[in-house]
């Protein structure tokens, strides 16, 4: 509710804000009514006027309105002193005035027909001036006595908003105001919110200004208080507030450390009001108190928050120290992957797999002790991407870490993994310090099996399986040359042995993603493959031997891989002799210039030993003086007497098996025989000539691939 204008500018008793009573109201009664009881009969008008301000007055008797403003506008235009006015007679007014301070005036005029008041006139203007010095006195103690009572509510509390809604209503209480409100600026949205109100409805709080409207940005830009005497015609008002009928606004930044963060505004309602400078140095006051709790505030929230980090951040390092020592006992004490994996998964709450750097499974573990570790391996292979981290033993990626990534890691999280993964690597060089002796009594095993210089089948047999390996268990025997071409790549910067050794771990590789239990090793410059024939799929040793090819040619290059495929080999005589066998098959593939192929000893057979005894030029003018004269008629006739042919042989000169073979009646491979005769001038039934027909298919085979050649320029 709004205070009366003169229990606004008298700070009557009846005001919250006053302690001790006293009446200024009972002072004038009391002044005018000794004023009046002196003179003789008449009405009495008292007052005190105010710049800016509605005057105060006391009157006695009966007064019009319009001679009551004479009788001020009178009052207002003379000096200090005895005081007349009016004409002779009873319409005469006499009396006196005197100065109050702050620009404030007191007086008193008795109507009387006759000289004689004037004294009696000026001892209740004294009374007058004397209350009110009294009543300014009183408002200037309570003032100080407020802002010392706000001082120690902020110094003792931390109630943020308990004690900004007292200082806005007691700063409005003691200027006079009708109500107020605080603002705060948040920067970061460049946005004036009210955090605080007096005499507003409830609606009011929380409220939002754009900064720069209002009388609340400006003094904010300013860094002092400012005012205005009609908010309603102020042009940078906040139209969102029309409808409070703003009159005088005063208005004082909130400042802290030099930077202003708010302000505290005090409003006088429909109506023009002119705050004094007694009122804005107490609202700036008011407003450095409130500053002040804000910033106690925030620094008691901000000095709470670092001891719970502080706290928290204990408690995490403990964790760390505690998990940290679990993860060195499972290195120290062989835990192996499988015991780091377990205390990860239960310190981080989350899913731990390890894999090797071929991606297989080492160890895994789930917080609860269960399986659903194996989730996280579905995610990988789906469209999810589990949280990573590469295991390395020096520059060399081992192995992977994944943990589920359903929330970020913590910097001592992060830490403790970082742990692990040195553990994981701890675990792999052990690991891989074991393979390397593993090899090496490995490849002593193979040389001595492939060279035939072991004592006895049994002993090498029991070498093999303490090794892992069954050498009764039949086996396909594959060596493999990879040469890598002089022209670019690594060649001319990695030595033929770490060549060799790189290309041994692709082969490794694959074998251990598509045939396990295989052995692969180096022996003799060369590659040797034992694969087990029931490990191998459904492609057999042709197909293991072409996917192999391809994982080496692209290290190696195009055509510079050449496989032979031995013979199975069913107990441990059988592999020297198979691998001298494959051995003789890529020198000759070398030397007939069939470097890249896939050739299998069984296709050679006897053959091979003749092949090798001739040059690549004896053998092609060899098998062209054998094939040229049906080769040619087969290109000028369009004819098939050549696969007929090696259909007949092939089928052990079996018609109905080469017709069976070639789709076509047996007359029509009869008529073709007789007509093969009569090309070549020789009889199909003389030994000696099936054996330089079938030598030539297989030079043609071993030079030209498995196909004869066909079309214009096989003649050439």
């Amino acid at each position: 509710m709004a205070l009366a204008p003169a229990d606004w500018l008298l700070m009557d008793v009846a005001s919250p804000i006053s302690t001790t009573p006293f009446n200024l109201v009972a002072a004038i009664d009391a002044a005018l009514d000794a004023a009046v009881a002196d003179l003789p009969g008449g009405v009495a008008l008292a007052g005190l006027l105010s710049p800016g301000q509605p005057p105060v007055t006391r009157e006695r008797g009966a007064l019009e309105p319009r001679t009551r403003e004479a009788i001020l506008e009178a009052v207002a235009g003379v000096p200090d002193g005895p005081i007349s006015t009016g004409g002779q007679g009873r319409a005469g007014w006499r009396g006196y005035r005197a100065a109050v301070g702050d620009g404030r005036t007191g007086f008193a005029l008795v109507q009387a027909a006759e000289a004689g008041g004037d004294g009696r006139s000026e001892a209740a203007v004294l009374v007058l001036v004397r209350a009110a010095l009294l009543a300014a006195d009183r408002r200037r103690s309570d003032r100080l006595e407020q802002l010392l009572t706000t001082a120690r509510r902020v110094a003792e509390s931390l109630d943020l908003d308990a004690i900004l809604a007292d200082i806005v209503q007691d700063a409005a209480r003691l200027v006079g105001a009708d109500s107020g409100d605080m603002l705060l600026w948040d920067k970061d949205r460049d946005r004036l919110r009210v955090v605080a109100v007096w005499n507003f409805p409830p609606e009011m709080l929380g409220f939002e200004l754009q900064f720069g409207e209002g009388l609340s940005s400006q003094a904010i830009l300013a860094k002092r208080t400012l005012s205005v005497d009609d908010y309603g015609s102020y042009p940078q008002r906040a139209k969102a507030l029309d409808h409070y009928d703003f009159g005088g606004v005063l208005c004082s930044p909130l400042i802290v450390r030099g930077e202003a963060i708010g302000a505290l505004n005090v409003h006088a309602r429909g109506r023009a009001h002119v705050f004094g400078s007694d009122d804005a140095d107490l609202l700036a006051a008011f407003a450095g108190h409130a500053a002040i709790a804000i910033d106690n505030a925030r620094r008691y929230e901000n000095e709470v928050r670092l001891g719970r980090v502080a706290a928290e951040t204990n408690r995490e390092l403990a964790r760390s120290l505690t998990v940290q020592g679990r993860l060195v006992e499972q290195v120290l004490m062989d835990g192996g992957p499988n015991g780091i994996a377990a205390v990860l998964a239960e310190h981080l709450d989350r899913n731990v797999v390890i894999q090797d750097h071929l991606h297989r499974v080492i160890a895994g573990a789930a917080p609860d002790g269960g399986t659903a570790w194996h989730s996280l391996l579905e995610a990988s292979r789906g469209n999810a991407d589990p949280f990573s981290v590469a295991v390395r033993v020096g520059r060399e990626v081992v192995g992977h870490l994944l943990l589920s990534s359903d929330d970020a890691l913590g910097v001592i999280d992060r830490a403790l993994v970082d742990i692990a993964t040195t553990g994981v690597a701890l675990e792999f060089a052990k690991i891989r310090a074991a393979t390397v002796v593993e090899e090496r009594l490995r490849g002593e095993a193979i040389t001595d099996l492939l060279a035939g210089t072991y004592a006895s089948e049994e002993s090498i047999s029991v070498r093999a399986a303490r090794l892992g390996h069954d050498l009764s268990e039949e086996r396909e025997l594959l060596v493999v040359d990879a040469t890598v071409s002089g022209d670019g790549g690594d060649s001319a910067t990695v030595s033929p042995h770490d060549m060799q050794r790189r290309h041994l771990d692709v082969v490794r590789e694959r074998l251990a993603t598509r045939a396990s239990r295989c052995i692969a090793d180096l022996h003799a410059g060369l590659i040797v493959v034992l694969a087990s024939r029931t490990r191998q799929g459904s492609g057999g040793a042709r197909e293991l031997a072409a996917e192999l090819r391809g994982a080496l040619e692209a290290v190696a290059g195009p055509g510079n891989v050449t496989i032979a495929i031995a013979d199975p080999c069913r107990r441990p005589d059988d592999y020297a002799s198979a691998f001298g066998y494959a051995r003789n098959a890529l020198e000759l593939m070398v030397k007939v210039g069939r470097r890249g192929a896939i050739v299998s000893t069984a296709d050679l057979g006897p053959y091979a030993l003749l092949i090798r005894a001739s040059s690549r030029d004896e053998l092609q003018a060899f098998a062209r003086r054998a094939l040229e004269s049906l080769i040619d008629y087969d290109i000028d006739h369009g004819a098939e007497l050549v696969s007929t042919l090696r259909a007949y042989l092939e089928e052990d000169r079996v018609q109905r098996r080469a017709a069976g073979r070639c789709h076509v009646h047996v007359n029509t491979v009869v008529y073709r025989l007789r007509r093969i005769e009569e090309l070549l001038g020789v009889s199909l039934a003389n030994p000696t000539i099936v054996f330089d027909l079938t030598l030539a298919f297989r030079i043609l085979d071993v030079i030209d691939g498995p196909a004869v050649p066909q079309g214009p320029g096989a003649r050439a």
